[in-house]
C-alpha cells in the first residue's frame, strides 16, 4: 500500500475545534476540498479546519503511462484511487476525505470495508455539477458524429470507450491517462482530434469560464454519452465510528443529491457483481429529476468493445422519494439489466 502524506499533522485524536480534511494532490482535488472548507467555515466560524494531501496509488500509475494505447483502460485493471486515503482515515490521521463521487469503488470493491464496514459516505455536497460528459477539441468539432472517420479520441474509461465505440465504431479510443492539463497538452500537441472529460471537472477548474480558451467544448447528450454513477458530484467520508464528524456532515449533506448517489451506487453495486474481470464493466448510470413530479433513473450496461449495449429506465415520484425507495429503484434497475443481459452477456472480454 502505497501512501505519501505531503502535509500531517503529528496528533492522530482531533480536538472539537479541528477537522483535517484529506484530499488527493491534484489541482481538482484540491479545488473540490476547499469547497468543503469553505462550506464548514461558514456554518462553524469556531472550526479550524487543515487539508492534508495524499497521494493515491492511480495518480501515481497516471503519472507513469500518461498516454499509452498499449495499456487496459484504468478500470480495467482496477487501478485504486482510494485507497491510500481511507487508509490515512481509519488510522486517524485524517477526519475526513473528500472525494469525486464517481471514484469511490463500488461496494464489493471497497476493500477498506471488505471484512467490515470502517468508512461510511457522510454528506453529498451541493451543488451537483452538471454530470455530462464534454467533447474538446480544437478542429471545431461540435459532436461525437462530426469527428472524421477513424478520429483519436483521447479517454481512459471503459464506460465512455464502449458508449463511444457504439455510436462510432470507426474511432480509435486513445487511453490517455493523467490530470486534466496534461490530457489537454496531448489536444494541444495534436495527438488526439477529440478529448472526452467530465464538465464538472472542467467546469470547477475553470476551464470552461476561460474566454481565452481556444478548445471547443460541447456537452454530450445522454442517449450518447450516459453519465458514469456519481459524476459531477462531491462526497465526504469519515469513520463510522465518529459520531462528532457523522453529525457535522449530516448539517451539509444535500437531500436530493443523497437520492441520486444511493440510487446510482445501488444500481452499480449489483450490476457490478456480473463482472468476469478484476475492473469495472462498462456501466453508467444518472437519476435526475424529470418535471416537477418525477425523478428519472436511467441504467447503462454495455461490452467493452461497443457491440452490445443495454439501457433500464426506472421512475420515482417525489411524495415517495426517501433513501430507502432510492435503494429500491437502484435494485430493481439493476435486476432488470441483469435479467437482459444474461450469464453470458461479459464472456471473453478482457478477463485477468
Amino acid at each position: 500500500m502505497l501512501l505519501v502524506v505531503l502535509i500531517c499533522c503529528t496528533c492522530c485524536c482531533t480536538s472539537l475545534g479541528l477537522v483535517r480534511i484529506g484530499t488527493r494532490s491534484s489541482k481538482l482535488a484540491q479545488t473540490q476540498a476547499r469547497h468543503f472548507q469553505d462550506i464548514i467555515q461558514h456554518k462553524h466560524k469556531d472550526i479550524e479546519t487543515e487539508i492534508i494531501l495524499i497521494d493515491a496509488v492511480g495518480d501515481k500509475i497516471g503519472v507513469l503511462n500518461k498516454t499509452s494505447t498499449q495499456q487496459l483502460p484504468l478500470a480495467i485493471q482496477g487501478v485504486d484511487f482510494t485507497g491510500a486515503l481511507d487508509e490515512a482515515l481509519v488510522n486517524g490521521i485524517v477526519d475526513v476525505v473528500v472525494h469525486s463521487l464517481k471514484d469511490i469503488p463500488p461496494a464489493n470493491r471497497w476493500r477498506i470495508n471488505a471484512d467490515a464496514a470502517q468508512i461510511t459516505i457522510g454528506a453529498y455536497l451541493e451543488p451537483r455539477e452538471n454530470p455530462l460528459d464534454v467533447l474538446m477539441s480544437k478542429k471545431g468539432y461540435k459532436s461525437i458524429l462530426d469527428l472524421p472517420p477513424g478520429a483519436k479520441v483521447g479517454s481512459a474509461s471503459i464506460r465512455r470507450q464502449a458508449q463511444l465505440l457504439a455510436c462510432r465504431p470507426d474511432l480509435h479510443i486513445i487511453n490517455i491517462r493523467g490530470n486534466i492539463d496534461t490530457r489537454l497538452t496531448a489536444l494541444d500537441r495534436g495527438e488526439l482530434d477529440g478529448l472526452i472529460l467530465a464538465f464538472a471537472g472542467l467546469k470547477r477548474l475553470g476551464t470552461l469560464l476561460d474566454d481565452d480558451t481556444t478548445y471547443q467544448c460541447n456537452t454530450i447528450p445522454t442517449d450518447v454519452l450516459l453519465p458514469g454513477v456519481g459524476q459531477g458530484m462531491i462526497a465526504v467520508t469519515c469513520r463510522t465510528n465518529d459520531a462528532r464528524t457523522i453529525s457535522l456532515l449530516n448539517e451539509v449533506d444535500s437531500h436530493d443529491n443523497r437520492i441520486a448517489a444511493v440510487t446510482e451506487r445501488t444500481f452499480l453495486d449489483a450490476v457490478d457483481h456480473l463482472s468476469p474481470w478484476s475492473g469495472r464493466p462498462p456501466v453508467g448510470g444518472l437519476m435526475s429529476t424529470s418535471g416537477e413530479e418525477f425523478w428519472e433513473f436511467r441504467g447503462l450496461l454495455a461490452t467493452p468493445d461497443g457491440s452490445k449495449v443495454l439501457t433500464v429506465n426506472k421512475t420515482l415520484h417525489n411524495s415517495q422519494c426517501n433513501e430507502a425507495a432510492a435503494l429500491n429503484i437502484g435494485r430493481q434497475a439493476a435486476k432488470d439489466l441483469l435479467q437482459q443481459a444474461g450469464e453470458d452477456f461479459l464472456d471473453g472480454y478482457y478477463k485477468l
